[in-house]
């Protein structure tokens, strides 16, 4: 699972801008979790895209993780 950190909102900064790159854009494994709290009165956070979002309020926690089931993949046969 990847994930990609848009803006930064971090309660214990960082001392370099390469720690702070480090959080950025990373894989979560699959026996990894992240879990973020929400720090603003409102908001929202987007799923894969504006289609699949989730209003936030101050506090709110999101845990995220690996444990979906697996993606099938359906294809045309090539000899047809």
């Amino acid at each position: 699972l990847q994930y990609l950190i848009r803006e930064h909102m971090i309660e214990n900064h960082p001392s370099t801008k390469q720690e702070l790159a480090d959080f950025n854009n990373k894989i979560v494994g699959s026996e990894e979790q992240l879990t973020l709290r929400w720090n603003s009165q409102k908001g929202r956070i987007f799923i894969d895209g504006s289609h699949l979002s989730h209003n936030l309020e101050l506090g709110d926690e999101i845990l995220i993780n690996a444990k979906a089931p697996p993606l099938s993949l359906f294809t045309r046969d090539a000899a047809l």
